[in-house]
């Protein structure tokens, strides 16, 4: 048998598997209804079921029913804060001094003071309150309040001398802001619509991961450094910097990964409880005599397990370590884990991968247990 059998990172899919196994007629049925192109299994279907069922079948044993308690692929809230103060995803509540809206007599006096003086203030409270600053987007408004923070010191220090009241003011709406900031850093990314269809959940591998969907690591490289910019309030970028590399996201290749590890602990459970179940009742081979059976498992493990899975687990593997980590650099940086929400789907992402890892590596020292018996492992004779 091939070395590669002891690489790590093997792949199988579960995608689709009841319908194929347990309804082919119906699922001809259906295809002849959509269109054979659209209900063709993927090549990692395809794989997968081969496998699985040609495992069941060299062991004589029933293909398992479907697991109740499978790992359920996990799914990103809507941020909490949000949730809890009622607000429309368009409305804002960060309109401090400068708002069109207030009536707040202290504001009235700070905006006529910042008309007649230089201050950077007036004209980006005066582009905040036009017609397209009360429609702007978060990307547009966490930037602004950036902005607003930086321009705030600056005029803090005009008019402490002349207008200490109306320069308590503007510090504490400043402060306000700031404390603001990583609410809005962590809505802007996270809850924002890119990286919603980011995650979005995906019934379908297709081609994916040997044929790759998208180029993601310089838009996260990006949206990772402009993030602590924003944190440190040194921020030079604009709204629409930060949009364009938020629309990379949009491929929706962290669905994909998901979906593929998803695949991979279930179909590596089906596979694990095959073999348990054969060998509670008996070895592959007595005193060490190889078999057909055995000869028949060796041929499906090299043919499609090594052969087919393995190449497709490690191209899901090497799209996992280029991207995982810089979405993780991402998520500490702009401090995801203080929303809680957001917090558990990162501990349900991390399960999904660490299980589907670890079935994958007690999969195939099973497979090794297994042929060391019928000296048919590597190196044996």
């Amino acid at each position: 048998m091939p070395a590669s059998l002891h690489h790590p990172s093997h792949q199988i899919s579960a995608c689709g598997h009841s319908i194929w196994r347990g309804g082919r007629s119906v699922l001809t049925i259906f295809c002849i209804a959509v269109g054979l192109t659209a209900c063709s299994p993927s090549p990692w279907d395809q794989a997968q079921i081969r496998y699985t069922e040609g495992l069941a079948r060299t062991l004589d044993v029933p293909l398992p029913s479907t697991n109740t308690h499978a790992i359920q692929a996990p799914v990103p809230p809507q941020p909490v804060s949000a949730q809890a103060a009622g607000q429309a995803p368009s409305q804002s509540h960060d309109d401090g001094p400068g708002a069109a809206e207030t009536n707040d007599p202290a504001s009235l006096n700070l905006l006529d003071y910042l008309r007649t003086t230089p201050c950077a203030l007036h004209s980006l409270i005066s582009e905040h309150n036009s017609s397209l600053g009360k429609l702007s987007s978060a990307t547009t408004r966490l930037v602004y309040n950036v902005n607003f923070i930086n321009a705030s010191d600056r005029c803090v220090t005009g008019l402490s001398a002349s207008h200490p009241e109306l320069a308590d003011q503007l510090q504490r709406e400043a402060d306000r802001k700031r404390a603001q900031l990583p609410d809005q850093l962590r809505a802007a990314l996270f809850f924002g619509p890119e990286f919603t269809q980011f995650w979005r959940a995906q019934s379908s591998l297709g081609q994916y991961p040997e044929t790759l969907q998208s180029d993601l690591e310089p838009a996260l490289k990006a949206l990772l450094h402009d993030a602590t910019a924003i944190s440190a309030l040194t921020f030079t970028g604009t709204a629409s910097d930060l949009d364009l590399s938020l629309g990379a996201l949009r491929s929706a290749e962290g669905g994909l990964l998901l979906k593929g590890w998803l695949d991979v602990a279930h179909q590596m459970q089906a596979a694990n409880n095959l073999i348990d179940t054969f060998l509670a009742k008996r070895p592959l081979c007595y005193e060490n005599q190889s078999n057909p059976r055995a000869l028949r498992l060796k041929a499906l493990v090299e043919n499609v397990y090594v052969g087919q899975l393995q190449p497709m687990t490690a191209a899901l593997n090497r799209r996992t370590h280029a991207l995982l980590p810089l979405v993780e650099a991402l998520e500490r940086a702009a401090g995801a884990q203080q929303d809680p929400g957001y917090a558990a789907f990162i501990t349900a992402r991390s399960d999904v991968i660490g299980t589907a890892r670890a079935r994958l590596v007690a999969h195939t020292e099973r497979l090794q247990s297994l042929l060391t018996q019928c000296r048919l492992a590597p190196g044996q004779r």
